[in-house]
């Protein structure tokens, strides 16, 4: 599966078609479980479309519902393993997908499924799913820092998520910087509320991940470098000399030290740093530290 249009081409065909083509089939959403079951044909081809399968891989579906993208996914002839975490959803897809030999479905919850017991060893995957909203962050963490990782994942998330997930540098947040460590973030194409069963008070987006081979981040330096970054941005807005000192270990006067061997203004803010600089500062701040 390849991309055939642009994703200009397809938000901007998307946004054109204010009727949805079909109907979800199946068991009604669930209200309390925050249900959200896609129905446009025109929304699910475009995601399948967007999807980018190795030679020899396995699709990964998160949140299979009624199975609409399963079988969009299904059709591709590809291997398909289809998580779903409810269990009437659950027994609904066996029946529907039970004559489909490529199609395997399984009881799971994505914050915490072992990938390795999906995928058999040395087959590359790639993960593909309408995510839940409340669900959508730990899912997405849990994808990029497992073992073993996707080459790539295609997934629907809230719009104002999928703005923050792609923030270029300047406008960074934490989960920007989380994904970004782990994967080059791309907005393909928003969603109306109309494609859904039921409609959504929000728009959605679709945001493809490609998985870098290496993290920007050394894997040794991971728990430090989040833990530094995350207490960073406690207060976002303030300046990082005045987030340093109040949310870190650092003393003033360490906290300038670490800033100026970094070559970092002070009065800048979080969102405005580069993982590269935050590297740079987190290194300033630990030798700060040992000096003492």
């Amino acid at each position: 599966m390849s991309t055939s249009r642009s994703s200009t081409e397809r938000g901007r065909r998307l946004y054109d078609r204010a009727v949805p083509t079909h109907r979800s089939t199946g068991p009604r959403p669930r209200k309390a479980l925050g249900q959200h079951f896609l129905r446009d044909s025109g929304v699910l081809a475009d995601i399948v479309d967007a999807v980018e399968m190795p030679a020899g891989g396995v699709v990964v579906e998160i949140g299979a519902g009624t199975g609409q993208l399963t079988a969009a996914l299904a059709a591709t002839g590809h291997e398909l393993v289809a998580i779903e975490i409810e269990p009437r959803l659950v027994r609904h897809l066996g029946q529907t997908f039970s004559d489909s030999p490529n199609v395997t479905i399984v009881m799971g919850d994505a914050r915490l499924i072992d990938y390795a017991g999906l995928v058999p060893a040395g087959r590359p995957f790639v993960a593909v799913g309408n995510l839940p909203y409340f669900a959508a962050n730990p899912i997405i963490r849990h994808l990029l820092e497992g073992v073993p990782q996707p080459q790539s994942a295609v997934v629907m998330v809230q719009r104002e998520v999928a703005r923050e997930v792609t923030a270029p540098v300047g406008k960074s947040s934490l989960l920007s910087l989380g994904v970004q460590v782990y994967a080059d973030a791309e907005l393909l194409f928003d969603v109306g509320p109309e494609a859904f069963d039921p409609p959504p008070a929000v728009y959605s987006s679709v945001v493809r991940l490609r998985v870098r081979t290496t993290p920007l981040v050394p894997p040794a330096e991971i728990p430090a470098f989040f833990d530094f970054v995350s207490r960073a941005f406690r207060n976002p807005r303030k300046q990082l000399h005045n987030a340093l000192t109040r949310e870190t270990s650092l003393t003033a006067d360490e906290a300038e030290r670490s800033l100026r061997d970094a070559r970092i203004d002070g009065s800048r803010r979080a969102e405005t740093l580069s993982i590269d600089e935050w590297r740079s500062l987190l290194g300033a701040a630990q030798a700060a530290k040992e000096a003492v």
